[in-house]
């Protein structure tokens, strides 16, 4: 989807700072939105491609101006309220007026999900087809996408690249994100020349992609 998150390439946002000191959650209500989140999940509730779309579909004001676990936040409000798990006038009400909120342990919940956050949840899958493309494989990402996710980037589309690595098969996360099967595809590590892409730079940009997002690039490209 474009949408406010897919930031590659576009100016005045500044460098990503990151510091490997920085604490895993700013303030106790992101543990517990990290929490509900993968609670959520494990149980089947909606996926991971789900939940990205959800941010996704925030107004580029709202997401921009943002912290990342607020964007969790509203992901999770909307796909509860979609979903019917929560009434959104009621969900409205709460928030205007949350009174005392009381629950009850669920220890049961974590146990379920310990092993995702220990391990993580792998969405790889195998697929009968051999790849398309080997090592060396001149590929063009395609310029047009299906409407709604896609892990495509804006700034590769039409572009054409090299094959550097062929990967595992994952789910395929445009049609994962809005139920219409997993339909695993083989994934790829492209390079792309920095020059081609930004009009700049001798170095090469590497983009994991799935299959579908590739094409021939045809003679004379």
């Amino acid at each position: 989807m474009d949408g406010p998150h897919d930031l590659g390439g576009v100016p005045g946002f500044g460098p990503v700072r990151f510091s490997p000191d920085d604490p895993l959650f700013g303030a106790d209500w992101e543990r517990k939105v990290f929490g509900l989140t993968m609670a959520a999940s494990t149980i089947g509730l909606f996926n991971r491609d789900e939940n990205r779309h959800a941010r996704e579909r925030m107004s580029p004001e709202a997401y921009r101006s943002s912290g990342y676990f607020e964007q969790w936040l509203v992901a999770l409000e909307t796909n509860l309220t979609e979903l019917g798990v929560l009434d959104a006038d009621v969900l409205r009400d709460r928030v205007s007026d949350p009174g005392e909120i009381r629950g009850k342990p669920r220890p049961e919940l974590f146990e379920l999900f310990q092993d995702t956050l220990e391990f993580g949840a792998s969405l790889d899958r195998t697929v009968a087809a051999p790849p398309l493309f080997e090592v060396g494989s001149r590929v063009r990402a395609v310029s047009v996408v299906r409407p709604g996710h896609t892990r495509l980037p804006a700034y590769v589309r039409g572009h054409v690249g090299v094959v550097r690595r062929v990967d595992p098969a994952f789910v395929l996360p445009d049609t994962n994100a809005h139920h219409d099967g997993e339909n695993p595809e083989h994934t790829y590590s492209v390079g792309f020349s920095a020059l081609d892409l930004w009009g700049k730079g001798d170095h090469e940009v590497r983009v994991d992609v799935w299959e579908s997002y590739l094409e021939e690039p045809g003679e004379g490209s």
